[in-house]
């Protein structure tokens, strides 16, 4: 690992274990650790951590200060939120399921250690419009309806996902199936209505929501913090031959296991091939739910053989003029003749060009197809083929 990587493991594992970081290496500065921290809102975990370090001016001492009690303060806002949510939906008897930070925040040492830019709460059954009536009693004001969840937005700045489903059926159909069966969930210990995973149906939806991040735009390297963090607290006690079936069934045998290495080699100094230095480096640059202009690599890298200027050449077609297969899953009228819709397809090519245009879609891949360096390609081309998301 590089100087940087090495680093933020440090800071990393200074925060978790409550003690003295070592000070800023040569080459490595306060401004860069806090753009990083920024990126992957980790700000409590990484400069809690430097703060603590020797050697620091008072400048950014000062700066450190600040951006710790303000991820302390909004954190603790949101704590007080989760509780106030859930007991309201216990005493409504409204069958509820805190995801994804809402509970992963609770593995670490400090709740605060783990930051979430929301509250994401499942709604079992069909009961999403008498969770709207208390949302609003707590104050809670409708922002937007999309896919699989509703957005809620408070004074002064807390955002609340009820959602209705736990996977976004339109990334793979076979995870969304899986994961609407909501009978391995478990009552919470005193409580008729919250809900929670065992230790191995909660990592499963971790690895599962992570690979949906990577899938569309990437994600960044807090997620390595989560499985380093959940390993340590699960990984001896978990059922390794049901996660094992469950991943495999999903598809996602290949992703957890070059993930849960990656975090090994960070945070643990495990030996690796130059392949994990290449993926933490692209994780790194996403922040922590990625950008959309990655969302163009998992779908070429599955159709492309080419790399380096062939394969920039290539990348440059597939953009502009998609294959019928892509086409196809965001423009199903394609499909209702095979034969037909294939000679539609140019047709379909316009539409997609001139809502880009209409939208404002589009610019940063095209930005990123004008500056990308072919060597890249190659690069992201064997990231996502040894990751092997398939979805469908």
């Amino acid at each position: 690992m590089e100087t940087m990587a090495e680093y933020l493991a440090e800071l990393v594992k200074a925060g978790l274990e409550d003690r003295k970081a070592a000070s800023l290496p040569e080459g490595v500065s306060v401004r860069e650790i806090v753009k990083i921290s920024e990126e992957n809102h980790m700000d409590y975990l990484l400069l809690g951590a430097l703060l603590k370090t020797d050697g620091l001016s008072e400048e950014e001492k000062e700066l450190l200060r600040e951006k710790v009690l303000g991820s302390m303060l909004f954190t603790g806002m949101q704590l007080q939120e989760l509780k106030k949510l859930e007991e309201r939906m216990e005493q409504a008897k409204i069958p509820c399921q805190p995801m994804k930070g809402a509970r992963m925040k609770f593995y670490y040492p400090s709740p605060f250690l783990r930051e979430m830019s929301d509250i994401d709460i499942l709604i079992h059954g069909d009961f999403m419009e008498q969770a709207a009536v208390e949302l609003e009693a707590m104050g809670y004001v409708l922002q937007q309806k999309i896919k699989h969840h509703d957005i809620y937005r408070k004074a002064p700045g807390i955002v609340v996902e009820a959602h209705r489903a736990m996977y976004d059926r339109t990334v793979d159909k076979r995870q969304y199936a899986y994961f609407s069966d909501l009978s391995r969930a478990v009552r919470r210990k005193g409580l008729l209505y919250v809900y929670d995973f065992e230790a191995e149906d909660f990592y499963i939806y971790m690895m599962a929501h992570m690979a949906k991040h990577f899938y569309k735009r990437g994600c960044g390297i807090r997620n390595l913090v989560d499985i380093y963090v959940f390993l340590e607290k699960f990984g001896g006690e978990m059922n390794a031959d049901y996660l094992q079936k469950q991943f495999a069934g999903l598809g996602l045998t290949a992703f957890t296991e070059h993930m849960e290495k990656l975090a090994r080699i960070w945070l643990q100094g495990e030996p690796g091939e130059a392949f994990y230095q290449q993926l933490f480096d692209y994780m790194q640059g996403c922040g922590i739910y990625g950008k959309d202009e990655n969302g163009i690599w998992n779908r070429f890298c599955d159709a492309q053989p080419e790399k380096g200027e062939k394969g920039r050449d290539a990348l440059k077609r597939w953009y502009w003029f998609p294959p019928y297969e892509y086409m196809v899953l965001y423009y199903p009228w394609l499909s209702r003749n095979p034969v037909a819709g294939k000679f539609l397809l140019p047709a379909a090519w316009g539409i997609r060009a001139a809502r880009g245009v209409v939208c404002g879609r589009g610019k940063y891949k095209r930005e990123m197809l004008r500056q990308i360096d072919a060597s890249q390609i190659g690069v992201r081309q064997d990231i996502y083929r040894r990751l092997q998301l398939h979805f469908h």
